[in-house]
C-alpha cells in the first residue's frame, strides 16, 4: 500500500501545466478584462461624445430657428413660423421607450441586424427631436409643431426654468413619465437702432432615447467582435506558443541582461520571420541603449535639454571636448531695469522680468536659436550650435528685429494698462568661436566662448533702449536681406580701433 502511495506521488510529480495551457488561460483572463474594460469605455464614452454632439446639433437648430423667427415674429407672420417648426421635428416620429428595458431581445436583434441580416434602416429627418416650440416674450405659443398647441400658455417641463434675462442659450436635462429628455432653449432677438431686444424663445425637446440606442448598438457590436477575438485568440495561442518559447527564452535572457545594465548583449538567432527581425532590432536597441548611455552620463551634468536631445537623435554631432565653429551670437538686455527694480515689490519685479523674457525666448526658438543661458534679465542666444547653417547670421538679425517689434507692442498694451514699460538693447556679431563643455565635474555647460562672444556682448551694453547694433561681420552676411542704417562707429572694451556698427530698419521685400 504504501509503494503504490509513492507511484501515486511520483506520477503525480511529472504532471504540469502546460505553458500552452497556462498562456492562453490568461491571454483569455487578459482579453476578457479588456473586452469588458472596452465595452464599458466605449459605452460611457460615446455616450457623453453623442450627448454633446445631439446637444450641439440641437443648439445649432434651434438657433436657426431663432435668427429665421425674428421677423415673422414681429410681423405676426404664421406661416413661416409653422414651416420653422415643423421642420425643425424628426419624421417619422418613432420613439421605442422600451428600448432600454428589455436588454436580451435588443442584444439578440443587434447581433442578427449586423452579422447575419442586412437590413436597410429609414432615415429619420432630425432624429431624435421630438418637439419644437416658438414662444413669445408674454409666455404664449405663436408656433409649435403641434398645431394644437399654438395660442396656449407656455408651461415649462418640472424642473425646467425659461432664458433669464442676458442668457442666449440654455440646455437642461429632465425626465417625464419615465423617460429622459433635454430642453434647449435659444432667445429670439433682434437689434434695432444698436439696442437688442428680445422678442421670445425657441424650446426644441430632445430624447435621449438615440443617443442610448446608438451606444448600445456599438457596445454590443464590439463586445461581439471582442468575444470572437477572445475564443480564437485562445486556441491560436495553444498552437503557437510551442514554437514560440525557445526565441523568446533568448530574448527574455537578453532583456534580463540589459536590465542589469549590461548592454553588450546579443542574441544569436537567425529566422526569416518576425522573430528574426525582432531579434535583429534588440541587437540594434542594445547597441543604440549603449551608445546613448554614454552621452547621457557625459551631458547628465548639462542644463541644456534641448542640447540633449540633439544629440541623442545624431551622436555623431558629439564634441565633448570642444571645437571651433563660426556661429551668430545674440546678446539683449532690458535697460534701466536695476533702479526700477529697486522701487517695485519683489513679485512686480519677476511678473515684468518674466513678461519680457518670454517674448525672447519663444523667438529664439522660433526661429531655431540655441538659447545659451539667462544672466539676470540679459538673454544670450546662439544661432550655429551645435552644427552650423548658412541662414544663422540671417535668422539671428530676424530674431532681433522680431523681438523688437514685439516689445513695442507689449509696451503700447502695458502703457494703455498704466503699468511699466521697458525697453530693450541687443547686440548682434558673427565669427568664430569654441563650443563645447565648459564648467566643472560638478556643474558643467554646453556654451560658446570666445573673443565674438565678448563683441556681441559689448554690442548689446552699448546699444540704446528698443535698439539692434549689428557687427561688420553680420552685415556683410545679411546686407543683402535687410535694411540698414549704418552707425557712427563706436570704441568698445578690449578694441583699440572704433567698430564699424550698423541698426537693422527691416527685412527687404
Amino acid at each position: 500500500m504504501v509503494k503504490k502511495e509513492k507511484k501515486i506521488k511520483k506520477i503525480q510529480k511529472k504532471v504540469i501545466f502546460p505553458l500552452g495551457a497556462k498562456f492562453s488561460f490568461f491571454v483569455g483572463l487578459l482579453l476578457f478584462a479588456i473586452m469588458i474594460a472596452i465595452t464599458v469605455f466605449i459605452y460611457n464614452w460615446m455616450g457623453k461624445a453623442l450627448e454633446k454632439e445631439v446637444k450641439e446639433r440641437g443648439i445649432a437648430i434651434a438657433k436657426n430657428i431663432a435668427n429665421n423667427a425674428a421677423d415673422p415674429l414681429i410681423k405676426n407672420d404664421d406661416l413661416p413660423l409653422a414651416i420653422l417648426t415643423k421642420e425643425a421635428v424628426q419624421y417619422p416620429l418613432k420613439i421605442d421607450k422600451s428600448y432600454d428595458q428589455d436588454i436580451i431581445k435588443n442584444i439578440l436583434n443587434i447581433i442578427k441586424e449586423t452579422f447575419f441580416k442586412k437590413q436597410q434602416k429609414e432615415e429619420i429627418k432630425n432624429e431624435g427631436i421630438l418637439e419644437a416650440i416658438i414662444v413669445k416674450k408674454n409666455g404664449i405659443i405663436a408656433s409649435a409643431n403641434d398645431v394644437k398647441r399654438i395660442g396656449e400658455k407656455y408651461i415649462p417641463p418640472p424642473g425646467i426654468r425659461q432664458l433669464q434675462e442676458g442668457e442666449d442659450t440654455l440646455v437642461q436635462d429632465y425626465i417625464k413619465d419615465g423617460s429622459q429628455y433635454f430642453d434647449i432653449a435659444v432667445a429670439i432677438s433682434t437689434i434695432i437702432n444698436n439696442n437688442r431686444y428680445v422678442l421670445g424663445e425657441v424650446h426644441l425637446t430632445i430624447s435621449r432615447y438615440i443617443i442610448s440606442k446608438v451606444v448600445m448598438e456599438a457596445a454590443i457590436k464590439i463586445g461581439f467582435i471582442i468575444l470572437v477575438s477572445l475564443i480564437f485568440g485562445i486556441f491560436t495561442s495553444i498552437l503557437l506558443v510551442n514554437f514560440l518559447v525557445r526565441p523568446i527564452g533568448y530574448l527574455v535572457e537578453g532583456v534580463k541582461a540589459i536590465g542589469e545594465g549590461n548592454y553588450d548583449v546579443e542574441i544569436k538567432l537567425k529566422t526569416n520571420d518576425e522573430l528574426g527581425l525582432l531579434t535583429e532590432i534588440f541587437n540594434n536597441t542594445a547597441k543604440s541603449l549603449k551608445e546613448k548611455e554614454l552621452i547621457k552620463g557625459a551631458f547628465s551634468k548639462y542644463v541644456s535639454s534641448e542640447v540633449m536631445e540633439q544629440i541623442l537623435n545624431d551622436p555623431s554631432k558629439l564634441s565633448l571636448h570642444g571645437k571651433r565653429i563660426k556661429a551668430t551670437i545674440l546678446f539683449t538686455d532690458i535697460r534701466g531695469f536695476t533702479s526700477m527694480s529697486e522701487k517695485l515689490e519683489p513679485e512686480q519685479v519677476v511678473s515684468i522680468i518674466n513678461d519680457y523674457l518670454t517674448i525672447q525666448t519663444d523667438k529664439v526658438l522660433k526661429y531655431n536659436g540655441f538659447l545659451d543661458k539667462f544672466v539676470g534679465d540679459c538673454v544670450m542666444a546662439v544661432f550655429g550650435v551645435p552644427v552650423p547653417k548658412d541662414d544663422d547670421a540671417y535668422r539671428a538679425v530676424k530674431t532681433a528685429i522680431d523681438i523688437r517689434e514685439s516689445i513695442k507692442k507689449l509696451n503700447s498694451i502695458r502703457e494703455k494698462m498704466k503699468q511699466l514699460t521697458v525697453g530693450i538693447g541687443i547686440g548682434i556679431n558673427t565669427g568664430e568661436v569654441v563650443c563645447g563643455n565648459m564648467g566643472s565635474p560638478q556643474k558643467m555647460d554646453y556654451t560658446v566662448i570666445g573673443d565674438n562672444v565678448n563683441l556681441a556682448s559689448r554690442l548689446e551694453a552699448n546699444a540704446p533702449a528698443n535698439t539692434i547694433y549689428v557687427s561688420e561681420s553680420t552685415y556683410e552676411e545679411t546686407k543683402d536681406k535687410f535694411v540698414y542704417k549704418e552707425l557712427e562707429p563706436i570704441f568698445v572694451k578690449g578694441k583699440k580701433e572704433p567698430i564699424k556698427i550698423y541698426e537693422p530698419i527691416e527685412e527687404k521685400k
